[in-house]
This record gives structure tokens, C-alpha cells and sequence, in this order.
């Protein structure tokens, strides 16, 4: 029984597989976020809206449907569409929504902490944020490094894990309030998540221009419909379109909560 989805030789079945490292994965978010906010709740700190947990769910329920089977199997061997997909889901737009689930009081414990605040700061500052998520992005999709780490189950862990952790890394500084960055201002977010919106990156360019496959898994098991070069190409544009719309929403996301902070200070100075 495999516990984490990994590269296969063999004909897709659509027979159901146990994949338990994702449910034990996803119990243990639950659970964290869980005692967390109740946590928060008893020292009376501020769990801001009630919709904070439904956006935490949603980020899960992205973990969940991208990594489980079906859609876990066959982006580990048979479409590379869905492997890009899968990266849209759990790279970029998942960490979005985890962290804007997390109450307010979660945030103002890190302050009490200089240490880990001073680290936070670091590995958060929007210039190492833009690059380790770019890095990160390019390395693990480059065709030796897939080739090796798909094969086994520790690798392919690695490989989505990776994915989260430098989500989140990329999103905090756009979303958490802690460490404060009074020069980040809402323009300046804006430009960070537009910027990398438009970005054209290596692995998306060798996707969709290679005149032949560059991922061998996804020819060791034929994908059950269709080319591997035109699935292939379509998974570079699932990457980069799907990968601009999380961007953008997120754009609309901060001009809206700048307006509406710009509008409730104008409010307050003219009272």
C-alpha cells in the first residue's frame, strides 16, 4: 500500500487506492487549527471573522482533492497536466487560503517572541519571498530533478511539501500582519503579486515549446487518453494561467481591503 502518490510503470485502473500520508496530513492541519483557534479563543484574543475557518477549510479541501486519488495518482504518472494542476493547487493557491484562515491572535503571539520574529522577518522580507517561490517552482519542476524525486515516495513528498512550504513563505508577507512592513505598502503588494503573475518562468517555457516530451514518467505510463507532448504543453499553460489568476485574485483582494481601510480612516479624520 503506497502511502504517498508516486511515479508507476504500470496502465492507469480507475480502481480506488488508499493514499494514508494525506489523511494523516490533512487530521493533523485540522487538528492543529483546531486547538489553535480554541487556544486564541480562551486568552481572549482577537479569532477575527467567522469566515476565518471556512477560508482555512478551503485550503485544505484544495490539499485534500489535489494530493488523494484520483487526482494524486495521476499527476504522479500518467498527466502532466494534472501534476501542474496539482502545483496550482497546493503551491499557490492552498498557502493563500491557510494563512488567511488562521485567527488574528494566532499573529500577535509571534510578536511576544523577538527571536522568532527576527527569523520570520528574514525568511518572509518580500525579496527572499519572491525568490525562494520562483526557485523553488523552477527547481521542482525541472525534468531530472522530477525524474528522481517522483520515483519514490519520499521524494514525491518532498516534492509537495516543498510546494506549500514556499507558498506560504510567498503569501505571508502579503497577508499576515506580523513582522509589520510599513515600506510593503497595499501598491507595493499589488506590484509583487502582479509581477509575478506575468513572469515567464523556465519550466513553463520548456513545457510549452519542447518539441518533445521532457518528463519520462509520463511516457513509462502512457497517460490513458491523448499525446504526452500535447499533454505536456497543455499542463504549461494550466501553470502559468492558473498560476496568474491566484495572483490576480489575490490583487483584487488587496485593493479591495486598501479601499476599504483608506475609506474608514477617511471617515475617522473627518468624525
Amino acid at each position: 500500500m503506497q502511502w504517498w502518490c508516486v511515479a508507476r510503470t504500470e496502465a492507469w485502473s480507475w480502481q480506488w487506492q488508499p493514499l494514508v500520508g494525506v489523511w494523516v496530513v490533512l487530521a493533523v492541519l485540522t487538528v492543529g487549527y483546531r486547538r489553535l483557534r480554541r487556544s486564541v479563543e480562551e486568552e481572549g484574543g482577537d479569532v477575527g471573522p467567522s469566515w476565518r475557518p471556512t477560508a482555512f477549510g478551503g485550503g485544505l479541501f484544495l490539499l485534500w482533492v489535489s494530493l488523494d486519488w484520483p487526482l494524486g495518482p495521476l499527476g504522479a504518472s500518467y498527466f502532466a497536466s494534472v501534476h501542474m494542476a496539482q502545483y496550482v493547487a497546493v503551491g499557490v493557491a492552498a498557502p493563500a487560503l491557510l494563512l488567511i484562515g488562521l485567527p488574528d491572535g494566532a499573529f500577535r503571539r509571534i510578536e511576544t517572541r523577538p527571536r522568532v520574529l527576527r527569523i520570520l522577518g528574514a525568511l518572509t522580507h518580500p525579496l527572499v519571498a519572491f525568490s525562494l517561490f520562483n526557485g523553488v517552482m523552477t527547481v521542482t519542476h525541472w525534468p531530472s530533478v522530477v525524474e528522481v524525486l517522483m520515483r519514490s515516495q519520499m521524494g514525491s513528498f518532498g516534492l509537495d511539501v516543498s510546494w506549500l512550504v514556499a507558498g506560504l513563505v510567498f503569501w505571508w508577507p502579503v497577508v499576515a500582519p506580523v513582522p509589520a512592513r510599513t515600506a510593503f505598502s497595499p501598491l507595493a503588494k499589488i506590484g509583487y503579486l502582479a509581477l509575478n503573475a506575468f513572469l515567464i518562468r523556465p519550466p513553463f517555457a520548456m513545457m510549452v515549446f519542447s518539441a518533445d516530451p521532457i518528463y519520462r514518467i509520463y511516457e513509462l505510463a502512457p497517460p490513458p487518453a491523448g499525446d504526452a507532448l500535447d499533454d505536456q504543453q497543455l499542463g504549461g499553460v494550466i501553470m502559468k494561467i492558473g498560476v496568474a489568476w491566484v495572483m490576480f485574485a489575490g490583487v483584487v483582494a488587496v485593493f479591495l481591503r486598501w479601499v476599504r481601510t483608506e475609506a474608514a480612516a477617511a471617515k475617522g479624520g473627518g468624525g
